[in-house]
């Protein structure tokens, strides 16, 4: 399988954007691009299912 390269910003402080870089690459490493779409999706449209998984995670 190819590898790609892309580059991409992030913001927040390098800790963070860099924390959230590593978050991303281990999703896509895991996720096909159709689940990868559709978690995207419903964090931009659905705040309510985001804070429910937040609740469930433990995080927030």
């Amino acid at each position: 399988m190819e590898k790609y390269k892309f580059n991409i910003s992030i913001s927040g402080t390098q800790k963070e954007a860099t924390e959230k870089a590593k978050a991303v690459a281990e999703l896509a490493t895991y996720l096909s691009a159709q689940t990868l779409t559709a978690l995207a999706k419903v964090v931009k449209t659905d705040p309510a299912k985001v804070a429910l998984a937040k609740k469930f995670l433990g995080v927030d």
